[in-house]
């Protein structure tokens, strides 16, 4: 893989200013909801490039992230080292989306889709039912912190910048990914399948190798989601946990590499100032009335900005440097 030939500013002042934060607010609220925005975004930045960029229809994204969390949690509970356990998660995920992205992906479409489903809801059933290992609906407690060295990593503080760090570094290597030529096979077969293999790409190894890649991505953070809860129950990664990815995408916008990341900052904070606000008006806040508003929002970005936030962006960016040489004809 060809290292990225841009990463744009505009990033990286975004990442100077999310490392610079912890020192401009003082509460853990802030930097809660910023670590629940970094590991939303880091999974539907994955998601996101499976979906839009390569044009694969798969819904398993929650199950990899939930088998991560659990093998993670019940490895760190035998008593592996927290890295140890993190890489055996990965591998198995790895293994798990490799033999079963074979069979799975020679379907298309809405096939795909349905078969990807029922996946997930396969494995969140088998999770529930192996209480002895899992904690079945009850969920799996007494996972210990994440230690590194020796040194405790625990609190809102070290679980910030861990999850933003992952969240930035799974960018960065998706940038990578999608200059490299790699990415232009994803591209090229996302466009054209027929006329991808008339040119001699192996569209089945490429869809497989970025099947596998995007779920040891989202091993990962569900990794990290468990030592920062350190309470897991099948619940947390079902269809729920799709639909929210789901909205992000629709959102943010999964045709640019950085929508769903920016999707996922407005939606948790949206979501926050709609608890608020509402929340003195309602006298229970529950999951429906986050469907309707989340849903009208859906249907008026589709309707007006059908490429989300970040193709709303990225048309201005043309309509500002004409507005600038209008104004300056020198």
């Amino acid at each position: 893989m060809k290292p990225a030939t841009r990463f744009p500013l505009p990033l990286l002042v975004f990442a100077l200013a999310v490392f610079l934060l912890p020192l401009a607010v003082s509460g853990s609220y802030v930097l809660g909801v910023m670590c629940f925005a970094a590991i939303y975004g880091a999974l539907a930045l994955g998601k996101g490039v499976l979906l839009e960029q390569a044009g694969i229809f798969s819904l398993a994204h929650p199950t990899w992230f939930g088998l991560g969390a659990y093998v993670t949690g019940i490895a760190a509970i035998k008593g592996l080292p927290p890295l140890l356990a993190i890489l055996l998660a990965a591998g198995f995920v790895a293994l798990v989306a490799f033999v079963l992205g074979a069979p799975l992906l020679r379907l298309k479409g809405y096939y795909l889709a349905c078969a990807t489903f029922s996946l997930l809801l396969i494995v969140e059933i088998v999770i529930a039912n192996l209480g002895s290992l899992t904690g079945g609906h009850d969920g799996l407690m007494g996972i210990p912190p994440l230690s590194i060295g020796g040194l405790a990593l625990e609190g809102d503080r070290s679980f910030y910048f861990l999850s933003w760090g992952l969240c930035l570094g799974t960018y960065w290597f998706l940038n990578n990914l999608m200059h490299s030529r790699m990415g232009r096979a994803i591209i090229s077969f996302n466009d054209s399948e027929t006329a991808s293999r008339c040119l001699g790409i192996n569209v089945a190894a490429y869809k497989l190798r970025l099947f596998v890649i995007t779920a040891v991505m989202a091993s990962l953070v569900g990794s990290l989601f468990c030592f920062w809860i350190r309470y897991i129950m099948p619940a947390l990664f079902g269809f729920p946990l799709l639909v929210e990815l789901i909205t992000i995408i629709i959102i943010g916008g999964g045709k640019t590499l950085y929508g769903p990341l920016l999707g996922s900052l407005v939606v948790m904070w949206l979501r926050e100032l709609i608890h608020t606000y509402l929340g003195k008006v309602l006298p229970v806040m529950t999951a429906e009335v986050d469907a309707l508003f989340f849903g009208i929002i859906i249907v008026v970005i589709l309707i007006f900005m059908p490429g989300g936030l970040a193709g709303w962006l990225d048309r201005l960016q043309p309509a500002l440097r004409r507005f600038r040489a209008g104004n300056n004809p020198s």
